[in-house]
């Protein structure tokens, strides 16, 4: 009985913790108002940084951990990161630091282009299980590399 009485308190001080930071690691989307600031979103491991400046006004970002495939001609080694609004342009550039799997084949962030859904190297630093980049623009993107040596 007192040891049922003792795990019932450790697990309700478990699940009472004021640490937002582990959920929103691991949800699959999380939506944020940035503004002039700056700020950051944290998704799916993935960290979104805006500097100050990067937006005009406040803005409602949704940045989204997606489990898609990588598009035709790539080989995926992160999720796929949908940011909305797609389109958005920033007067400074957005990183994006997302977790990927090195394979030590080589690795860049690809991210879609505002006109079209075809993916760019926008290249990217690689520390520690992490690659970052920058970004102009909201769309999509993930860490890979094309499946056929270009």
């Amino acid at each position: 009985m007192r040891i049922a009485g003792c795990m019932s308190i450790a697990l309700s001080l478990l699940s009472c913790s004021s640490d937002p930071a582990p959920r929103d690691q691991e949800a699959g989307a999380v939506t944020k108002t940035i503004g002039p600031q700056g700020g950051s979103i944290v998704v799916g491991g993935a960290t979104v940084t805006f500097p100050p400046g990067a937006l005009a006004a406040d803005k409602e970002i949704t940045i989204a951990a997606t489990d898609r495939e990588a598009p035709q001609g790539f080989i995926k080694l992160s999720r796929v990161f949908e940011c909305k609004p797609s389109g958005t342009s920033f007067a400074q550039k957005v990183t994006m630091k997302m977790p990927f799997v090195d394979d030590g084949k080589g690795a860049s962030v690809f991210w879609s282009t505002a006109e079209s859904p075809e993916f760019k190297d926008v290249g990217g630093r690689i520390e520690g299980g992490f690659i970052s980049a920058e970004v102009e623009h909201f769309s999509d993107g993930f860490a890979g590399r094309p499946s056929t040596p270009q």
